[in-house]
């Protein structure tokens, strides 16, 4: 069926402005839902920054005010308390502590019968425990280990596997207690007074589950007898995290490698949410994100724009085809329907030649004239070849085993020089994609292009020549590295000028 041009006119008298309608609420419809989320990320933001501050500043205030007390420097004096009656057990650390566990089980379980070994330990403990585990109850805290001066682990709330260790050890010397140990005592020369010196750790992986460890010396009359460490565990987070969890909305907490130790909701309930930009706490340096669901923070608003936007594509469909539907018109002043509904035996109207009728008599009826030919656009060899060349250099031993030395190279330039790893690259990089599997950030594709044999069929090479210009546009020292990138980076080109791809 034909259209006059009255029908056209109409068409393009409602249709125009109809569209336009259409499409600039769309705009406006789709800026509101952006506002609306973006402000609910940015309170999220605001508010689980507030309330890991508060859990810093409460485990600072807690800790400062029991590392200062006579208690705690009477309990691991080196004449007295739990540093004395350790050295009284055996003048070998690891027996000491190998009696101690015997004799003192994990949790906070009564001792077995007491060795004569420990009588000493025995009454030191019998007089401090008690008064250290009701000491916690009020607090962010869950355990307690006072370390001496020397590094031995004297004691512990719930003797968990660090009880009685020997940090000076070889063995426990890199352990999460051994490094707080070091770290507190390296900064006492630089502190103006040692009840200034704190340190708080990220989370770190404690007995089969995380927490933070607070460590402070003790000092007694103007002497460090030795450093009391206190544990936040992470169920302290999970807790203030959950209380501040809403619909679309949710939380996780990351350890010092970005991999997220604790979530709220769980971390089963948050596939397919977005995640994001990583922040640090300014008090304690942890890092945290927040993770939402657009749609749900949308709410009807998004309904309304998936809506609109179904009926401004049906209406450009219509309008498009009323002003494409008559393209021509014969001599006469009608059109000849083009497309999907043209008949058979019509040509297009821009092949069909004319042919001169008098005026005199109307022409005899004849068949419509047989459509004309249209020729074959010539095949272009030159793409075919280039196609060819393609094929071949993506099979090429040689060309994938120079994509992986310009991964490989890029990434451990990256690396020395920025001191991040690939997760970092490839979100400041915005070339690869960052996926949330279970607990941790993966970098599924860009692992691929790090080994020949998982690099892809069809490698993109261009992502892996653009990644390498990244890390050289960003990265200064060192040179042996960037000298590296620069030659195996040289050489991949080679092969794709040989390919003519450049």
């Amino acid at each position: 069926m034909g259209f006059s041009r009255p029908d056209v006119k109409a068409a393009l008298k409602l249709g125009g402005p109809l569209v336009a309608v259409l499409v600039a609420a769309l705009f406006f419809l789709s800026m509101a839902v952006d506002d609306k989320v973006d402000i609910q990320i940015d309170n999220a933001n605001r508010s689980v920054d507030r309330e890991l501050t508060t859990l810093v500043q409460s485990a600072r205030s807690q800790s400062s005010a029991f590392a200062s007390t006579s208690f705690i420097g009477y309990s691991v004096g080196r004449y007295y308390g739990f540093a004395s009656a350790f050295q009284q057990i055996s003048p070998d650390p690891e027996r000491a502590a190998a009696i101690l566990r015997a004799t003192y089980p994990p949790g906070d379980a009564p001792a077995a019968e007491i060795p004569a070994a420990l009588t000493a330990y025995a009454a030191v403990h019998d007089r401090f425990h008690a008064s250290f585990r009701d000491l916690l109850v009020s607090t962010v805290f869950d355990d307690l280990y006072l370390i001496d001066r020397f590094g031995r682990v004297v004691y512990s709330l719930r003797k968990d596997a660090a009880f009685g260790a020997d940090l000076a050890a070889a063995r426990q010397r890199d352990s999460a207690l051994g490094t707080l140990f070091r770290e507190v005592m390296g900064r006492l020369p630089q502190a103006q007074t040692p009840e200034q010196v704190m340190v708080l750790t990220q989370p770190l992986p404690l007995d089969q589950t995380h927490g933070m460890l607070l460590g402070r010396p003790v000092v007694r009359h103007g002497t460090v007898e030795g450093v009391v460490v206190f544990r936040v565990p992470i169920g302290k987070v999970q807790e203030r995290l959950a209380r501040l969890t809403q619909d679309g909305i949710g939380f996780a907490l990351l350890d010092g490698a970005g991999n997220m130790v604790t979530s709220a909701p769980a971390p089963d309930q948050l596939k397919g949410w977005s995640r994001q930009e990583v922040r640090v706490l300014e008090d304690g340096g942890w890092r945290y994100l927040v993770l939402s669901d657009g749609a749900t923070l949308a709410g009807g608003l998004n309904y309304i724009r998936w809506l609109l936007l179904l009926a401004g594509f049906g209406a450009i469909t219509l309008f498009l085809r009323s002003i494409r539907g008559p393209a021509a018109a014969v001599e006469t002043g009608g059109f000849v329907p083009v497309g999907p509904s043209a008949p058979l035996d019509v040509a297009p109207p821009v092949a069909v030649p004319v042919v001169p009728v008098e005026r005199a008599e109307p022409p005899p009826a004849a068949a419509p004239p047989p459509p004309v030919p249209v020729a074959e656009e010539p095949e272009h060899h030159e793409h075919a070849e280039e196609g060819e060349h393609a094929a071949a250099l993506d099979a090429d031993e040689g060309y994938r085993r120079c994509l992986v030395d310009v991964m490989t190279l890029a990434l451990d330039y990256w690396q020395k020089a920025k001191r991040k790893g690939k997760i970092e690259l490839a979100e400041e990089s915005g070339l690869w994609r960052v996926y949330m599997d279970r607990s941790s950030l993966q970098t599924r594709t860009l692992d691929k292009y790090l080994l020949v044999e998982t690099l892809p069929r069809n490698p993109r090479w261009r992502d892996v020549v653009r990644t390498a210009e990244y890390v050289m546009r960003h990265c200064g020292e060192p040179q042996g590295e960037r000298e590296a990138l620069s030659v195996a980076l040289g050489r991949l080109k080679q092969h794709l000028r040989q390919a003519e791809r450049v």
